[in-house]
């Protein structure tokens, strides 16, 4: 059986948005896109309404969602699978049969990024698979050739692909999936990796002597190319950037995305708790990104 792309449609401009991204990877991956939609429970069951609900199209049902995906992605074949319940388990469930998990993410501003509510951010620090983040340009309707020039600006149509990667839990599911994100697009790979002076070093004293600054920069490079070679061997094709700056690196993340096609992070392994699978630097980049975020778990 084929792992498909999913992706969660519910007709608000974010989430047409994430379906026209998700058929663009579906066809890259030559695999069907299935269209998720979670209707409402029965009277009772349902869950306390959104104090913030995105704005929906009245008119909109998943099958017309459907068709006009169809006409704008005719080589991507497309299945719509309506079920009866509340948002979270629909989503998990059809993460659980999925190669990847789409879902659109409003934007607080053509600049400030995603605004990020209970359930998406839930799906993506708990999913199996990756959760690919989009967001639609503009609050008008997602739909016909109206929505090629709303999911312009989401990056997907050319760019690098950047991956931040952390050294200290390295994961080849993420270094693979954003090699394999770079192949599909042939877009060069841009590798971010942050680092700070170990102890009993500190920055302090890293900045105060040149050398000890050199040499702890020299070292963090080597490391980043040893991680790199056999991802470079395996995808000889790939252009590969590689960068270590001090510091935290979501700032850099940011800057280094704004123009790219997709941004990929990595989210440890599960635990018990939201905080125990997105750090500091995952939650900055996926509150304040303007380009697709591919969250892939280490396991």
């Amino acid at each position: 059986m084929r792992r498909t792309v999913a992706v969660g449609v519910d007709g608000s401009p974010e989430s047409l948005a994430a379906a026209h991204w998700a058929a663009r990877e579906a066809v890259r991956r030559r695999v069907p896109l299935r269209l998720v939609n979670a209707a409402a429970p029965p009277p009772g069951l349902a869950a306390p309404a959104d104090p913030h609900p995105a704005p929906v199209n009245e008119d909109w049902s998943p099958y017309t969602a459907a068709a006009d995906l169809r006409r704008a992605h005719p080589a991507a074949e497309i299945t719509v699978e309506q079920v009866v319940g509340q948002a979270l388990p629909v989503l998990f469930a059809a993460a659980d049969e999925a190669a990847l998990l789409v879902l659109g993410s409003r934007a607080v501003s053509a600049t400030a990024g995603f605004l990020l509510g209970s359930v998406p951010l839930t799906v993506v620090g708990q999913a199996p698979v990756p959760v690919v983040l989009v967001r639609a340009e503009g609050t008008g309707g997602a739909s016909g050739a109206g929505e090629e020039s709303e999911v312009s600006g989401s990056g997907d149509g050319g760019g690098d692909v950047v991956l931040g990667l952390d050294l200290a839990r390295p994961s080849d599911h993420v270094l693979g999936f954003a090699f394999d994100a770079a192949a599909r697009r042939s877009a060069t790979l841009r590798v971010v990796h942050g680092w700070n002076a170990p102890l009993p070093y500190g920055l302090g004293a890293a900045n105060s002597d040149p050398d000890a600054r050199a040499a702890l920069q020299a070292h963090e490079t080597g490391a980043l190319a040893d991680a790199l070679a056999p991802w470079r061997e395996k995808y000889p094709r790939v252009h590969v950037i590689g960068e270590t700056i001090v510091g935290a690196a979501d700032r850099h993340l940011l800057g280094a995305s704004a123009d790219a096609a997709l941004l990929v992070i990595g989210r440890r392994p599960r635990g018990t708790r939201l905080s125990a699978h997105l750090g500091s630097t995952s939650h900055s980049v996926l509150h304040h990104a303007v380009v697709p975020v591919a969250v892939v778990p280490h396991e």
